[in-house]
């Protein structure tokens, strides 16, 4: 009777993380699920023949290739720009590292446009260089990319050498050893797993980006998927592929995870004394910024602005742009809501419950948004055409499942699924930073449950909740896929505007549609720039 009370008791303190877990696996069953019935359905609608399984092999190496060029690049360049932000001073340090972070905000796909263009025979810069043949391909999407994923490395190694004690490197530099020795013995290995969680997110970016491989054409499993979006047999295949090469990267950050330790807190605050960056280095790092800033950020805005006064000049009568706008605002900053309330449902109850089925829960959470977008997308689509075929619901004589997906219900929903794990990540911490023991001395002296979240609980989880909300509002107003399929029929996004107006070759819509974007992404990282620096 003990023993059966124990097990009943285990059960239902472990039921909120069971039911958490069940609903997480049931976000990412629900595109699988839409491609597994695509496969299943008659092929009556779509008459195009599949993929061989050789095409589908060459896509997949295609991909992996780009994956692994973009992350090793990236590594190294944001190595650098890292070290040298910590660990050195040199004329304008502070103000170029962040213009060198500040790329993030520009979506792949816009980047990828901007640059197309000014690589061009007639570009601003192909005239200048004498270039001849179109920019597209396997080397331009690797260099779009690469300038999209530095600024994540450059982050996450900076916040790590800037948690390395200086009482370790100053007992190697007395004992004789010399700055590279020194580097490779004690930075480097303390290095070696913000490298290796650096790699696995740089290369699930770079196999999930649809956007910039559309835009010039490299021919990858993400551009393939949307080639394939009409064709139920081949979408499957393909989809099948990106799993295929998205798996590597949930083992690689199991293993991760499995092999981390806790950082240990020396007592030692003190950062390394900086040293005076001089000669063929300082140029070079000089070089990179100009290269990531200049390309990433400053080409961008100019050559929006550019195509903007060409199209006043020219008299060019500009698409509408106020609804799409008002558009992104209101799927924005209802889905960023959602979203982080989601998250908060996984990050309360893993971080405040630990049991044997946290962990697995945190890995479904990671693997809820480990499918790319286009993935997302092509199978919440698929579910809804089963759906209204055969669940057939009406209200009125109208199909329920049509007025779901004129409320974007189903565009929500994508977006909950592929940003689940941005808005856990950020908020986590906050939870597993809370301080229990002011809760039960509110307990203690008789307040209610309400009243202590309200009063306690709340104000602590704020900072959180605020970062992950910002991080949420830019992720979901740059996303393309998604919001290219699911987004009601009569309506468009920011996002939607800058693809349809990119392949009607409208430059000017596509610079007015970028600077209002750029403008909603650069606000918000302000927000959130200028919160950090008064927590």
């Amino acid at each position: 009777m003990i023993e059966e009370a124990t097990r009943t008791h285990r059960f239902s303190k472990a039921l909120p993380t069971v039911l958490t877990v069940g609903l997480i696996l049931v976000a990412v069953l629900v595109p699988i699920g839409g491609l597994t019935l695509a496969m299943l359905e008659p092929a009556d609608l779509f008459e195009t023949p599949a993929r061989d399984w050789s095409d589908l092999l060459q896509l997949m190496g295609k991909t992996l290739s780009l994956a692994f060029v973009v992350s090793v690049t990236s590594l190294t360049l944001g190595t650098w720009l890292a070290w040298v932000e910590t660990r050195t001073h040199y004329l304008g340090r502070r103000w170029l590292a962040l213009a060198s972070t500040l790329p993030l905000a520009v979506p792949s796909y816009l980047l990828a446009t901007i640059i197309r263009e000014a690589m061009a025979p007639r570009g601003s810069i192909g005239e200048i260089l004498g270039t001849q043949a179109v920019f597209s391909g396997f080397i331009p999407a690797a260099l779009v990319l690469t300038l999209s994923c530095t600024p994540y490395v450059q982050i996450l190694v900076s916040a790590a050498l800037g948690r390395l004690p200086a009482s370790t490197d100053e007992a190697a530099r007395l004992l004789g050893a010399g700055p590279w020795r020194r580097f490779w013995v004690l930075t480097a290995d303390a290095l070696r797993p913000t490298w290796t969680f650096s790699l696995v997110i740089v290369a699930f970016y770079v196999i999930s980006d649809f956007g910039a491989v559309a835009v010039l054409n490299c021919e990858v499993l993400t551009w393939a998927l949307y080639q394939a979006r009409h064709a139920p047999a081949d979408a499957v295949r393909i989809g099948f592929g990106i799993v295929i090469c998205v798996v590597p990267i949930l083992i690689g950050l199991r293993l991760l995870h499995g092999s981390a330790k806790p950082e240990r807190h020396l007592g030692d605050a003190r950062m390394l004394e900086r040293v005076p960056l001089r000669g063929g280095m300082l140029l070079i790092t000089y070089m990179l910024h100009g290269i990531i800033a200049g390309l990433g950020l400053a080409l961008p805005l100019y050559t929006l602005g550019t195509w903007v006064l060409n199209g006043l000049q020219a008299n060019i009568e500009f698409a509408s742009i106020w609804e799409p706008l008002a558009t992104t605002l209101l799927y924005t900053i209802i889905g960023a809501s959602i979203t982080m309330l989601c998250a908060l449902l996984p990050a309360w109850t893993f971080g405040r419950q630990k049991n044997r089925f946290s962990e697995m829960g945190e890995h479904a959470t990671y693997a809820a948004s480990s499918l790319p977008g286009i993935l997302v997308a092509m199978g919440i689509f698929y579910m809804v055409l089963s759906l209204q075929r055969n669940l057939p619901l009406t209200l009125d004589s109208v199909s329920v499942w049509s007025i779901l997906e004129s409320c974007g219900i189903f565009l929500l929903f994508g977006y909950v699924v592929r940003f689940l794990s941005e808005g856990y990540a950020a908020i986590k911490p906050a939870v597993l930073r809370l301080d229990l023991r002011h809760e039960e001395s509110a307990r203690t002296l008789g307040a209610s449950p309400s009243k202590i979240f309200k009063r306690i609980t709340l104000p602590a989880l704020a900072p959180g909740m605020f970062a992950a909300y910002c991080l949420l509002f830019i992720a979901i107003a740059k996303e393309l896929p998604i919001t290219l399929m699911l987004t009601p029929l009569g309506r468009q996004t920011l996002a939607y505007r800058i693809f349809d107006a990119q392949q009607e070759g409208s430059l000017a819509d596509v610079g007015l549609g970028g600077i209002l974007l750029l403008g909603l992404a650069f606000t918000v990282q302000g927000l959130l720039y200028r919160w950090r620096r008064h927590v």
